[in-house]
């Protein structure tokens, strides 16, 4: 097995201006297949209370993206071990760009029953798709620029939640403008263009070596990589139960539309944007374990103030809700950005200090699950819970369960910083290089 360092050396040997464009296409595919992932979420219950469906499948259509996701990233990994990214980032986005256009004739079927069906089916392909763009892309990316993963890392996630947050945004407009069907066709076309774009970026080698195949195993068998892994996808809890449940509680509490909730969310996007690559440069620069720590504190409290729970007597306003998500926009990136970093330190300290591309691209592909998985229990939680509970009881007890996140990323901390004092690693040394 090679050491990380020699594998960084020949990972590329791109000019810069080739580095960036390259650099440039995959993060702008990144962020347009996830910004197809929420797109739907501020209209579908408005549409689906048209047609008499139930909210429980609000959750639900919009929860099993996450679950196709979730499905794609093992497998992925396990491609890149056989397929350079290329093949795999045109194959993702081209299928996600033809499910959203066909998507796009559902509101032509009157069944109720059949509308619901066919709208999992293809949701669950379509997060399938994005599982393809989204694991080569991160794969590709840590090793375009491998000193610097956090900071990489943070463009990366600033594009894909920046993207995210703006979709519902974009949804919502869309919908207000040209109803159902222009919400789904209008970006299908410009996803699946993308892959004209994306023949024409350089080769970038993501293919380990035949001796380096069996390291995935241990990445999967490492219950200290799982947890941090853990951590993000809690993380991203909180950033997803709120988004099927929003438009209602906004349009019930506020008295405003759709619109208006679309540009609350823009309101995270901004705050994402802003500060995810001035957080990765600290991140690579000090110990991650402390951005851990510090959101795991400020995130339930925060998140109890979103509805605000009953319990604090707070009125509810439109300066509140905006300003919570605009913190959450902060404190949730902080708490997920490290992991990454995290991950390849812990599979270094417990193998030598070594790391095959084998091991990275599994690494990514965990860490690429942490967003799906989060975002599969918050959907599908909101949706269920939003018949029995108020949104402002739901998230406000979402918060409270949080703490024990909390704790529990401060005993995960802790713990490494032990079993680093019994290992041989520099601690602000780039990871990769």
């Amino acid at each position: 097995m090679e050491g990380v360092g020699a594998t960084a050396k020949k990972a590329h040997n791109l000019s810069k201006p080739m580095l960036i464009y390259a650099f440039t296409v995959v993060t702008v595919v990144l962020a347009l297949a996830f910004m197809l992932y929420s797109l739907p979420a501020p209209f579908l219950p408005l549409y689906h209370a048209d047609r008499n469906v139930s909210s429980v499948w609000d959750g639900v259509i919009l929860g099993v993206v996450p679950v196709g996701f979730l499905i794609s990233c093992a497998p992925t990994a396990q491609l890149m071990e056989n397929f350079n990214y290329k093949p795999l980032l045109m194959t993702g986005s081209g299928t996600l760009g033809i499910i959203f256009i066909i998507n796009s004739f559902f509101n032509r079927i009157t069944n109720n029953t059949l509308y619901i069906v066919l709208s999992g089916i293809f949701r669950v392909v379509a997060g399938i798709a994005i599982g393809l763009v989204s694991v080569p892309s991160f794969g590709v990316l840590t090793k375009m620029i491998p000193t610097r993963v956090a900071f990489v890392t943070a463009l990366a996630e600033a594009a894909l939640n920046g993207a995210q947050a703006f979709g519902p945004f974009m949804g919502s407009l869309l919908y207000d403008a040209g109803g159902y069907s222009l919400a789904f066709w209008g970006p299908g076309i410009i996803i699946a263009c993308c892959v004209l774009l994306e023949f024409t970026i350089p080769r970038v080698n993501t293919l380990p070596d035949q001796t380096d195949t069996n390291d995935s195993m241990k990445v999967y068998k490492d219950p200290w990589i799982m947890m941090a892994a853990w951590h993000c996808a809690a993380c991203q809890i909180l950033l997803y139960f709120h988004l099927p449940t929003l438009a209602p509680f906004v349009e019930r509490a506020l008295g405003e539309t759709v619109v208006w909730t679309g540009l609350a969310l823009l309101v995270n996007t901004s705050t994402i944007i802003i500060s995810a690559p001035p957080l990765g440069w600290l991140i690579d620069r000090f110990n991650p374990y402390f951005f851990v720590m510090f959101s795991a504190v400020i995130l339930p409290f925060l998140y109890m103030f979103i509805g605000p729970i009953p319990l604090f007597h707070v009125a509810t306003s439109k300066m509140q809700v905006m300003l919570v998500l605009a913190l959450l926009g902060f404190f949730v990136p902080m708490g997920c950005t490290p992991i990454l970093l995290i991950m390849f330190e812990v599979y270094k300290l417990r193998n030598g200090g070594e790391m095959s591309i084998s091991a990275s691209n599994t690494i990514v592909s965990v860490y690429c699950s942490c967003f799906p998985l989060g975002a599969c229990i918050g959907s599908f939680a909101a949706g269920i819970l939003s018949l029995y509970i108020p949104f402002e009881e739901s998230t406000g007890g979402l918060g409270f369960i949080f703490i024990a996140q909390s704790i529990f990323s401060f005993i995960y901390c802790w713990k490494i910083r032990d079993m680093k004092k019994d290992k041989t690693i520099e601690e602000r040394k780039p990871l990769l290089g």
